[in-house]
């Protein structure tokens, strides 16, 4: 099997409760452990092709198959992600979920911080100054038209966080729509996955983020709502959302 549809992120935008979803309708398979990142990490893609496509071997029933690795939509730091897909799966179909930017970066700075692994985690404030990483995976127009340069409009589905998760039937259906299987699928959502970092708790979750809330000052605050201002905005625009579409974060 060849994958046709590449879920890229932005991570913390529910791509892992979409994947879960996708990989139970019958004719939809999605790669072993949802995020090989073959084309984005350069040790990955040095394996080679074929041993890539092993990861499909228990997909050999399904019509499409798909990877759903969040670090392809980090092109400010695997820059080659797209033309190797492009290389590969030159037709690819191009599924990018997008979130508030300023609550997508808050999430997956309280998953970091309930991981063992950091239990010195820095502040909110210090974490976005210090990790443009966390930035930049909001800025969303800058990723979408890059996609869009490599594959063309009609090859890339933007899925809102905030339309997926009050309709989560009905948007699974536009996205099986838009990847030409039958969309009068009802997925399971008792069996919906998460992404909850290996080794964090509920309890840990919530306590970090509570002490973490306040760690927002307003100079920084205003600083990464200016640098994401321009990139988000256009993007609304481009799909004709209202500029207020972020509870007004631009406003």
């Amino acid at each position: 099997m060849t994958p046709s549809f590449f879920i890229i992120g932005a991570a913390k935008a529910a791509t892992t409760s979409l994947a879960s979803l996708l990989a139970q309708h019958p004719d939809v398979g999605i790669v072993r452990g949802k995020e090989p990142h073959f084309f984005s990490f350069d040790k990955f893609y040095a394996a080679g092709w074929e041993r890539y496509l092993t990861l499909y071997q228990h997909c050999k029933d399904c019509k499409i198959v798909g990877d759903a690795s969040t670090s392809y939509s980090r092109i400010r730091y695997q820059p080659n992600t797209i033309s190797r897909i492009k290389k590969h799966v030159p037709d690819a179909k191009i599924i990018y979920m997008v979130r508030h930017p300023v609550k997508r970066i808050e999430s997956a700075y309280y998953e970091h911080a309930a991981t063992p692994e950091s239990p010195n985690f820095v502040s909110l404030t210090q974490a976005v100054k210090r990790n443009t990483m966390m930035l930049d995976s909001s800025r969303y127009w800058e990723v979408f038209s890059a996609y869009r340069e490599a594959f063309g409009e009609r090859n890339i589905k933007v899925v809102w966080f905030e339309e997926y998760i009050t309709d989560i039937i009905g948007q699974t259906q536009e996205v099986c729509r838009f990847l030409g299987v039958d969309d009068n699928f009802y997925p399971n959502l008792d069996q919906e996955q998460k992404n909850t970092r290996k080794g964090s708790s509920t309890t840990q979750r919530e306590g970090k983020q509570d002490a973490s809330l306040h760690s927002w000052d307003d100079k920084t605050f205003n600083w990464v709502i200016e640098q994401l201002r321009e990139d988000n905005l256009k993007l609304l625009d481009h799909f004709s959302k209202p500029k207020h579409y972020w509870n007004g974060l631009f406003l």
